[in-house]
C-alpha cells in the first residue's frame, strides 16, 4: 500500500512558507507535492532525501552491473524477471526485453554518475511506447508497412504549442 503524499497549493507555500514546510517534515518521504494552477506540479523535498534517492538508484545499478559481469546467466535471469517489474514488456518481441534490460542498466549507470535519474525515466518511457505499438496490431501495421517510394506530399510546419 502506497502512502498518500502530503499536498498543498503552491500559493500556500508562498503565503505560509513555514507552515507548509512543517507539513512536509511530517511526511515519511520528507516531501510535499505542490499544485500549480497553470503549470506542472512541483515536488519539494530536502536535499538529503533527493541525494538518498540518487544513491539508492546508483547502488542498485552497481549491483546489477556487477551481477551481469560476474554471472554469465545473470542477463538471462534478469530478462526473465523484468516482466515482474515492467509487465508491459510481455508485448515486446523476443529479444527486445534483453535489449531493454541492457539499455536500462547502462543508462542507469551513466545517469547516476551524473546525479540524475531523468534519462532512466526516458528509457522506460520509450520502451513502454514501443510495447504499446506492439500491443496494438493496427498501429503496428500502420507503422511498419513499407509504403515504397510513395510521396504523401508536403508536411506543414507545426502550430505554436505543438511539441
Amino acid at each position: 500500500m502506497t502512502a498518500t503524499p502530503v499536498e498543498a497549493n503552491f500559493s500556500e507555500l508562498i503565503q505560509k512558507p513555514k507552515d507548509t514546510v512543517a507539513r512536509m517534515q511530517t511526511d515519511i518521504r520528507k516531501g510535499i507535492r505542490l499544485h500549480r494552477r497553470d503549470d506542472e506540479d512541483l515536488y519539494l523535498t530536502t536535499a538529503a532525501k533527493a541525494d538518498e534517492a540518487v544513491q539508492v538508484v546508483d547502488s542498485t545499478t552497481r549491483m546489477f552491473v556487477a551481477l551481469m559481469k560476474e554471472e554469465p546467466h545473470a542477463v538471462d535471469l534478469l530478462t526473465r524477471a523484468f516482466p515482474e517489474a515492467f509487465p508491459w514488456v510481455r508485448f515486446l518481441p523476443e529479444g527486445s526485453v534483453r535489449q531493454f534490460l541492457i539499455e536500462f542498466v547502462e543508462t542507469a549507470r551513466a545517469s547516476t554518475d551524473l546525479g540524475t535519474v531523468g534519462p532512466i525515466a526516458q528509457v522506460i518511457t520509450e520502451w513502454k511506447h514501443t510495447a504499446e505499438v506492439y500491443a496494438d496490431p493496427e498501429l503496428h501495421k500502420a507503422l511498419t508497412t513499407d509504403h515504397g517510394d510513395e510521396d504523401f506530399g508536403p508536411v506543414g510546419a507545426p502550430e505554436a504549442g505543438d511539441t
